[in-house]
């Protein structure tokens, strides 16, 4: 099992790694940088998780680019251009966990139970979305 594991993650990185070069090697996406502020019923989220995933088919039908992410923390995050959101359409998922007040042991280790708290349509099924321009981007999202 571990053995399988383990190829399985080599053969997910080679993908990755292969996956955004052209034939001679360059990119063939632009990255851009983008912030802002995430609020939840008009406050801001304490603690969670941005993705910028891209959604545009270039004349390959293929989605070129890769996932970006950002950390929330009291409502604001930040993409840098060095590891920033693909140029053009992208999905968004947003994630934050609250905790339940359970404590749960997994592998004789405890640890506060949390779960995912924002609905569904902001992460696992998402209808977000955000053009992305190439430099700076500010987009907030005001989630209900």
């Amino acid at each position: 099992m571990k053995t399988e594991l383990c190829c399985l993650l080599a053969v997910t990185c080679l993908a990755v790694s292969l996956g955004g070069c052209g034939r001679d090697g360059s990119l063939k996406y632009e990255q851009a940088a983008a912030s802002g502020v995430v609020t939840y019923k008009g406050e801001p989220v304490e603690e969670g998780l941005i993705r910028f995933i891209p959604d545009a088919v270039n004349d390959d039908g293929l989605t070129p680019g890769k996932p970006a992410f950002s950390k929330i923390t009291k409502g604001i995050y930040e993409v840098p251009a060095d590891r920033g959101a693909t140029v053009g359409k992208n999905r968004i998922e947003i994630s934050s966990f609250r905790k339940t007040g359970r404590v749960i042991e997994e592998e004789g280790t405890k640890s506060e139970e949390k779960v995912q708290f924002l609905p569904a349509q902001y992460n696992t099924n998402s209808t977000l979305s955000a053009e992305v321009k190439p430099g700076e981007n500010t987009l907030n999202f005001d989630l209900e």
